[in-house]
């Protein structure tokens, strides 16, 4: 098992998110527009999980545009799991729903959904957990498909499964945890500042790649502890 750094990732992850932007307008705006179409945001995105430790330039948008194509089928296909489960779990409701409004003679009744919904929220639970394992899993998945330029490895469970063993997976999990967190009070705080105030959107367009960025480059980092 390695030991990880997490305070020195960390710093390092902040460093190359003020390196991308800092005196570089051109470079922020584009980034900033890439969060909406945001394919060039998941190829920008794959260019860092390449390891450059230098922030990648905003040119070659043809590839950059191919590569997030790449990272969405990718992110799309892991997520199937996690669809189908919710809409198993959904079926029932949306079946009785249907009935119910069909059915002119009968009145709607809310009593007919109870025996439905600890099933639903049960489904909930199980997919919420499965979207976490996956995650776990796609986020190495993903790397390696930026780093070997190859859509497969994205799926090479053997090498993924011991990519994160060689990491360790406390340590793994871990460093994860970390990031998430970070990003998601960050996150938290800009749907705040939007939903208070939709104006506050420009001012979090400019924001949200950043937390990208420093998510991503913290995550390449924690794939780098590896050896690989």
């Amino acid at each position: 098992m390695i030991t990880m750094d997490y305070a020195l990732a960390l710093t390092d992850a902040v460093r190359f998110t003020r390196d991308t932007v800092w005196g570089r307008c051109g470079r922020w705006i584009y980034l900033a527009i890439s969060t909406i179409i945001f394919p060039f945001m998941m190829g920008y995105t794959m260019e860092i999980f390449r390891g450059n430790p230098v922030p990648p330039e905003c040119n070659n948008w043809l590839r950059r545009f191919i590569d997030g194509i790449k990272y969405l089928i990718a992110s799309f296909i892991y997520a199937i799991p996690v669809i189908l489960v919710l809409i198993l779990s959904m079926i029932p409701i949306i079946m009785e729903f249907m009935n119910q409004i069909s059915n002119e003679s009968v009145d709607f009744s809310l009593s007919a959904f109870v025996p439905y919904i600890i099933p639903c929220i049960a489904g909930i639970i199980v997919a919420f957990i499965l979207a976490i394992i996956i995650a776990i899993i796609s986020i190495i998945g993903i790397i390696r498909m930026a780093r070997t330029n190859r859509f497969i490895e994205a799926f090479n469970f053997r090498a993924i499964l011991n990519t994160i063993r060689t990491i360790g997976w406390k340590v793994y999990i871990i460093g994860l945890v970390n990031v998430w967190l970070i990003s998601f009070i960050i996150g938290f705080l800009l749907d705040t500042l939007v939903a208070v105030d939709l104006t506050n959107f420009f001012v979090a367009l400019f924001i949200w790649p950043l937390i990208i960025i420093f998510e991503s480059r913290y995550l390449t980092l924690l794939y780098e502890s590896s050896g690989e």
